[in-house]
């Protein structure tokens, strides 16, 4: 059985990666070895997505970790899998309001290093908000997801000298990203809630993007399958917190 996990996992680490191995450790070849059969047999077998969907939910992983130094590999894996320069870098765009500019800016840094050792030209922008548009764009995907009287009722209840925060979120947070080209709203709920489920101790917004993801049409399994990519970069306490998160809103049936 052991053979078998490792001849299934060197063979996809070869399909995604050629000669190159995400999980070499020099050094320490028995680590790499446990983390190669992990995820690329145990997990990969679990999960109900195509390995270019892998790959993506794996770079929104490892953005949200600030671990851009294995951004580079991980971008060659997802073209090799079939997504697209476009697809890679609004995922990581996607996942800026929730990680952060500096972590975000980091991947985007290796992401185009890999994307000109790889050959590949730089995406065409995807913005499609104007500083006039950006407010009503946002709060229309804002409340189209988590519904208008409930965001409208937060701006309502806000004390008046945070009410900006609010603002700034149907602005920033979904005006000048969920509006962005390329992705289409459930893959941007999905990289949403991997990226917050991997910060950890975030569990409100956590169970709201639960929520968010069914209201796009996703389902427990879409969130379960992101939450078994994430595992094991996150570690089992974050794990289950977000398998927590999961269960008090879209219980098993």
């Amino acid at each position: 059985m052991a053979q078998d996990r490792m001849a299934e996992s060197a063979a996809t680490v070869k399909t995604l990666y050629g000669k190159e191995n995400p999980c070499a450790i020099k050094g320490s070849p028995e680590l790499g070895e446990l983390m190669q059969k992990f995820i690329y047999s145990d997990v990969n077998s679990k999960v109900q997505m195509p390995l270019a969907q892998k790959e993506l939910l794996t770079l929104v992983v490892l953005t949200a970790n600030a671990t851009p130094e294995d951004i580079g590999i991980h971008v060659k894996g997802a073209l090799a899998a079939g997504a697209t320069p476009a697809e890679i870098r609004e995922t990581i765009y996607q996942t800026t309001p929730y990680v952060g500019f500096a972590r975000a800016k980091n991947a985007l840094i290796e992401m185009q290093l890999a994307f000109e050792e790889a050959g590949v030209n730089e995406p065409e922008n995807a913005g499609t908000v104007t500083d006039a548009t950006r407010y009503d764009d946002g709060l229309n995907v804002q409340g189209g997801i988590f519904g208008c009287d409930h965001i409208l009722a937060g701006y309502d209840s806000a004390p008046a000298d945070q009410k900006f925060i609010n603002y700034y979120l149907s602005e920033n947070c979904f005006g000048d990203y969920y509006t962005r080209k390329v992705l289409d709203l459930k893959q941007r709920e999905l990289i949403t809630f991997t990226a917050i489920i991997t910060l950890g101790c975030c569990d409100p917004q956590a169970k709201a993007h639960v929520g968010g993801n069914l209201s796009v049409g996703n389902t427990r399994q879409d969130l379960l399958d992101a939450v078994t990519v994430a595992l094991p970069y996150i570690g089992y306490p974050r794990t289950l917190n977000a398998i927590s998160a999961i269960n008090a809103v879209a219980p098993a049936k």
